[in-house]
């Protein structure tokens, strides 16, 4: 396990949850933008897009080609998916700020969609266990000096971790001048199955 510095360009790329269903379905085996396709409930064509620019980022190479008939057919895997935890590069997204305001709405707004759209469901009298939505937002206070703060977060992402994962691999924190300062902390978690999002978003299409 190590942390990579994650450029704006890669930030683009990386807020995009349909390029991370991507990655996680190589991430275990090889597999065709065809398979893909069947996982996610999604064309091929409309893959290839997101495939191409994870290949020009090297999150995603071509480990093997078949052929079939006149067919030619790509596996892809991702390139050290679960073994890098990518951390923004503030001086650069300092100089973007809009921008990276914007991507990371990207990613966290669909939850807040999906919490409002299962919020709503049960107003109408549906019993909050049988909708049909895996989505969660908690909240959190807790009193803590800057290093603890900094090593509940190793915390939190080590519970996210895949099981696969060796721990005793992660990467040391570095060093804060703010480390022995207290503080109230502040703690939000915004959960959500993104293919729920993909089928709300479908059957809203459809209506």
């Amino acid at each position: 396990m190590k942390y990579k510095s994650q450029s704006m360009e890669l930030m683009k790329i990386l807020s995009d949850p349909r390029r991370n269903q991507i990655l996680h379905l190589a991430s275990d085996e090889p597999i065709t933008v065809k398979a893909m396709a069947e996982k996610i409930g999604e064309e091929p064509l409309r893959l290839y897009y997101h495939v191409k620019k994870l290949v020009k980022a090297e999150l995603l190479e071509v480990v093997n080609t078949r052929q079939h008939g006149n067919l030619t057919e790509k596996y892809y895997q991702a390139v050290n998916f679960r073994d890098v935890i990518y951390k923004g590069d503030m001086a650069e997204q300092a100089e973007y700020i809009e921008q990276t305001l914007s991507l990371i709405h990207q990613i966290v707004d669909p939850g807040l969609h999906l919490y409002q759209n299962k919020l709503e469901m049960i107003r109408s009298g549906k019993e909050a266990h049988s909708v049909p939505i895996h989505v969660t937002i908690d909240s959190a206070t807790e009193r803590k000096t800057g290093r603890e703060w900094r090593q509940s977060l190793e915390h939190v992402m080590k519970a996210m971790a895949p099981k696969s994962f060796d721990q005793s691999s992660w990467p040391d924190l570095p060093d804060d001048d703010r480390d022995g300062e207290e503080g109230t902390y502040q703690y939000v978690l915004v959960s959500y199955r993104i293919e729920d999002q993909d089928e709300l978003y479908k059957e809203k299409k459809e209506d």
